[in-house]
C-alpha cells in the first residue's frame, strides 16, 4: 500500500483511540468512578449508558463535545483480539456510528468525513486479498496503539509531535514535502503567537501551505 494511503488507516485507527481514551476519562469526571481497571470501567460504562441513554450522551456532548459508544470503543476491540473474537466489521460499524453520533452535534463539523468509508475502507484489497488477511492486518494496526494514553500523550504534547513526525515520514515515502499534508511547526508557532496578542482573534485562515487550512479556537 502507498504510503499516502496507509496514513490514513494508521493516523485514522491513533485518532479514534483518542477519542475512546478521552471518553473513557470523560465517563470517569461524569460518573465519580474510581475504578482504574480497564474491564471494570468498561462495564460500568456499559450499564450506565443502558439506564441513563440520552442523559449520559448529553453529558458527554456538554463535557467535551463527543463521545464513544461503549460497545464501540477501541478497548473493546482490543478486548476481542485478545480473546480472539474480533471481527474486522466491528471496526466499521464503529467508524460509522462515531460519524453518525457527531453529525447532529454543534461540534459535527470538527470531524466530519474524518472516518468516511472512503478514506478508511477496511475492505480495500490493499490491505490483504481476503478477509483472513485483512483482518490480521487490521488487527495489527489497532494493536500498535493498545497500550498507550492518548489522554496523558496529549496533556504533554506527545501526541501532536507523534502525529507531526508521522506525517513527515508518510510525506517523504510518497515523495513528497510534508509542508503538502499539514503546516509545518514554525507557521503555526507564528500564527499562535499572533492570537495570543489579541482578544478579538477567534480563528486562523491559512492559505498558503498545501490548500490546507487551519482554525485555531479560543476556549
Amino acid at each position: 500500500m502507498d504510503a499516502s494511503r496507509y496514513k490514513d488507516y494508521m493516523l485514522g485507527l491513533m485518532f479514534y483511540k483518542f477519542l475512546s481514551d478521552k471518553t473513557l476519562e470523560a465517563f470517569k469526571v461524569l460518573s465519580e468512578t474510581k475504578s482504574t481497571i480497564t474491564e471494570d470501567l468498561l462495564e460500568e460504562y456499559r450499564l450506565q449508558r443502558k439506564d441513563l441513554g440520552s442523559e449520559l450522551d448529553q453529558g458527554f456532548l456538554n463535557y467535551q463535545g463527543y463521545y464513544v459508544e461503549p460497545e464501540h470503543l477501541y478497548q473493546v476491540w482490543v478486548r476481542d483480539i485478545n480473546e480472539g473474537s474480533f471481527e474486522v466489521q466491528k471496526v466499521t460499524d464503529g467508524l460509522s456510528n462515531f460519524e453518525r453520533t457527531i453529525s447532529s452535534t454543534s461540534s459535527g463539523g470538527d470531524f466530519k468525513g474524518l472516518f468516511a468509508s472512503n478514506t478508511i475502507d477496511l475492505n480495500d484489497t490493499a490491505l490483504g486479498s481476503n478477509l483472513n488477511e485483512r483482518s490480521k492486518n487490521v488487527q495489527a494496526l489497532i494493536m500498535l496503539f493498545a497500550d498507550l494514553d492518548m489522554v496523558a500523550l496529549q496533556k504533554s504534547d506527545t501526541l501532536g509531535d507523534a502525529y507531526e513526525y508521522l506525517i513527515g515520514q508518510f510525506a517523504m515515502e510518497s515523495g513528497k514535502k510534508a509542508g503538502e499534508f499539514y503546516t509545518p511547526r514554525q507557521v503555526s508557532e507564528v500564527m499562535a503567537q499572533i492570537v495570543a496578542r489579541s482578544s478579538e482573534i477567534t480563528s486562523i485562515y491559512d492559505p498558503t501551505v498545501g490548500g490546507n487550512v487551519i482554525i485555531v479556537t479560543r476556549g
